[in-house]
């Protein structure tokens, strides 16, 4: 189902997450995937850290949370080549991976959670889908 979310209400999107779980991200540049990021780790998850978009360290782990960007990777042989694969194949973690389009022939996830900007600079339509049921 796709519900329109504010900057104000995204706190109100309830997520059914546990560990572990891969949860793909997708969504056009701003589209809040870090903004979602946030609310699942922060108030979701409870863990109080400070989480920040790993554009450029290409991921950040909070307790028992990796969050991945692959934004600047151009292909599956490049996240191979760091090893990375160890986490997604041992995964006993939650898992968010924004950009992972390179993944998606090698990992399905168990959410895959979609952002599309609206009219509104401030609203987002999200789309969340359960793969596991």
């Amino acid at each position: 189902m796709i519900k329109k979310y504010s900057i104000n209400n995204i706190w109100s999107l309830k997520i059914d997450i546990s560990k572990p779980c891969l949860v793909f991200l997708k969504g056009d540049l701003w589209a809040w995937k870090t903004t979602i990021t946030k609310h699942i780790i922060n108030n979701i998850l409870n863990i109080p850290n400070h989480i920040t978009s790993p554009t450029y360290t290409y991921y950040n782990k909070y307790d028992d949370v990796y969050h991945f960007d692959l934004y600047r990777l151009k292909s599956y042989d490049e996240f191979f080549a760091i090893w990375w694969e160890d986490i997604l194949d041992n995964n006993n973690w939650v898992i968010i991976i924004e950009w992972p389009e390179i993944l998606e022939n090698y990992y399905k996830p168990d959410i895959t959670i979609s952002l599309k900007k609206t009219q509104k600079e401030d609203e987002r339509e999200i789309e969340i889908i359960m793969n596991n049921e």
